[in-house]
Formats: C-alpha cells, sequence, structure tokens
C-alpha cells in the first residue's frame, strides 16, 4: 500500500508526513488489508456455469458468504470464469431458490484460513430471469 503524499485533489490540512506518530500509525496499517464479509452464517448452495466456455450439466458446492445490494459473493475451491453466467441454487425452509449472476470479480482469499484451504472469492452481479 502506497503512501503518495504528492497525489491529493482534497486538501486535508498542513500534515507533517515526518511526525513520528504518522510513520509508526502509516506502518502499523501498511499490511492490512479489507475483506467486508457479511455477519450472517455462510450459507450452503449448489452452483453452475451455465453459458461460456466453461458451461456444464454439473453442479458444485460452494458457500453463499454475502448477498445483498445485488451482489453475491460465493466461496469456492476453484475460481469462477469472468463475466460468465452462473446458475445458484439454495434451500431454506424446505423451498429451492434459482438465482443466476454474472461473475464480476474473482480472487483467492486474503485471510490465513482462506489460503490454507484453497479458497477463492467470486462476486456476482445477480440477474433477474
Amino acid at each position: 500500500m502506497g503512501h503518495d503524499k504528492t497525489r491529493s485533489d482534497i486538501t486535508v490540512g498542513n500534515v507533517d508526513w515526518d511526525d513520528p506518530q504518522i510513520n509508526h500509525l502509516l506502518k502499523k496499517v501498511d499490511g492490512w488489508n479489507i475483506d467486508h464479509r457479511s455477519h450472517l452464517p455462510p450459507k450452503h448452495v449448489l452452483i453452475r456455469v451455465t453459458c461460456g466456455w466453461s458451461a456444464s450439466e454439473a453442479s458444485k458446492p460452494a458457500l453463499l458468504i454475502s448477498d445483498g445490494d445485488g451482489v453475491m459473493v460465493l466461496a469456492t475451491r476453484f475460481p469462477l470464469p469472468h463475466g460468465e453466467e452462473v446458475q445458484v441454487n439454495s434451500e431454506a425452509a424446505g423451498t429451492a431458490r434459482t438465482r443466476w449472476g454474472v461473475v464480476i470479480e474473482e480472487r483467492e482469499g486474503l485471510r490465513g484460513e482462506d489460503r490454507v484451504e484453497g479458497v477463492f472469492l467470486n462476486w456476482l452481479r445477480v440477474r433477474s430471469r
């Protein structure tokens, strides 16, 4: 994480970048990664790539870890193909639900436990059918 002191469109006042307290604070936060996940418990779902080169009839397990504002975040053991449509099947209280989303971002998990378990995080823009 760079701290480019010369590049700013907004003036926040005079800052003494050589102040030891500021440098100490910047060193503490330099390695931080923000990895937002829902406060709700993960939900087991089955997913299937429905179109594109990776389309398949087989469903694979995933965890739905966030669902809101038109975006679903899935944790998988493999990256989903960028730009392709994915069917997400879940069940709640005996009722099946199917939704579709297009993969807009995918990456390896940043948390220690994610790396150990080989988890990928995938963001899907929810589509209505």
